[in-house]
């Protein structure tokens, strides 16, 4: 049967309600009349909706409703995997006064931590010059997820990790209402699990690997969960963006605005697997302990060659008095 003997009615409320995000896209193009039908708003809003629950917040709706085609502009800015090559532009762009964090964790696939944090950006001397980081939850805030987590009391760390490993996704959503434009900051799923020995909590870190003046950064996103040991219930104690350099420090609100500027206006691709996030990762973590280490070396050289100074210095000053 053809498509265009369909009536409109039916596509609209029995056929592209069930298409997701990429499909509903990809059929909007095969046609000028399904391209009307598959530009529909609320068609748009209810897929963005579903994808990321956090979207339902009326500060995020209302600042989607701003972009250029609403929720199908946002979708299309948020599911796609921003640029890995950052470009300097040619003239500075508007500051950005404040920007929106839209931010979902779930668990197999069951949402677990859902949250919309506004965070002013506005250029000062405090701002500019700290390191930048936002903080989702207050340092003794815990959030029960309601989910058993069926690693815990194993008895074995290994399938705790690999469970959260597999399982566990995230979505970061940064909403920059200056320029009406979004980028997903997640690799989707976490490229590195491990346990801290000092807390007992795990941490998962989501990372975005870039490449900007050829040197590397990444927008590092940690959650740190734990398991009520009553209950064996899932817990998210922590969740925190930072903008990282390659030495791994934590980058100033100024340097760390112009990366997320570049990302929010870049070009976008398809997004990789998790093998490929995690392997990119791997490889940061590489460099930076390279970079580490020559660092360190090179620390040690010029204490040595201040030691061997001093030492010439004081043997000089020594043969003048003797002699």
């Amino acid at each position: 049967m053809a498509i265009a003997t369909i009536h409109e009615d039916i596509l609209k409320t029995h056929i592209l309600t069930k298409l997701d995000g990429q499909t509903l896209a990809a059929a909007g193009c095969t046609s000028s009349g399904l391209q009307t039908l598959c530009s529909d708003h609320k068609l748009w809003s209810n897929i963005c909706h579903a994808t990321w629950p956090s979207t339902v917040d009326p500060l995020v709706n209302t600042t989607i409703s701003t972009f250029t085609s609403g929720h199908r502009s946002f979708f299309s800015d948020a599911f796609s995997s921003p640029t890995r090559r950052l470009t300097a532009t040619v003239s500075p762009p508007p500051p950005t006064t404040m920007i929106i964090s839209s931010v979902d964790i779930k668990f197999h696939d069951q949402l677990i931590f859902s949250k919309v944090e506004l965070t002013n950006t506005t250029p000062s001397d405090w701002f500019q010059t700290t390191p930048f980081r936002v903080d989702l939850l207050e340092p003794k805030e815990l959030v029960l997820s309601g989910v058993k987590f069926s690693g815990a009391g194993a008895g074995d760390d290994h399938v705790t990790l690999t469970n959260l490993e597999n399982n566990m996704t995230l979505s970061w959503i940064m909403i920059d209402p200056t320029r009406n434009r979004a980028v997903n900051l997640s690799s989707g799923k976490p490229v590195s699990v491990q346990r801290n020995w000092l807390t007992d909590d795990v941490e998962l870190t989501f990372a975005v690997v870039l490449v900007r003046d050829n040197d590397d950064v990444t927008c590092n996103i940690l959650v740190t969960c734990g398991v009520n040991d009553g209950r064996g219930e899932l817990t998210v104690k922590g969740v925190s963006l930072t903008v990282m350099d390659v030495y791994g420090k934590c980058l100033s609100g100024r340097d760390s605005m112009v990366i997320l500027r570049g990302l929010v206006t870049g070009l976008r691709q398809n997004r990789g697997s998790v093998e490929e996030e995690r392997e990119r990762y791997g490889e940061y973590i590489q460099r930076r302990r390279e970079r580490k280490e020559k660092s360190e070396r090179r620390e040690r050289w010029l204490d040595m060659a201040c030691v061997a100074t001093g030492l010439a210095i004081f043997m000089a000053f020594c043969s003048l008095v003797i002699y």
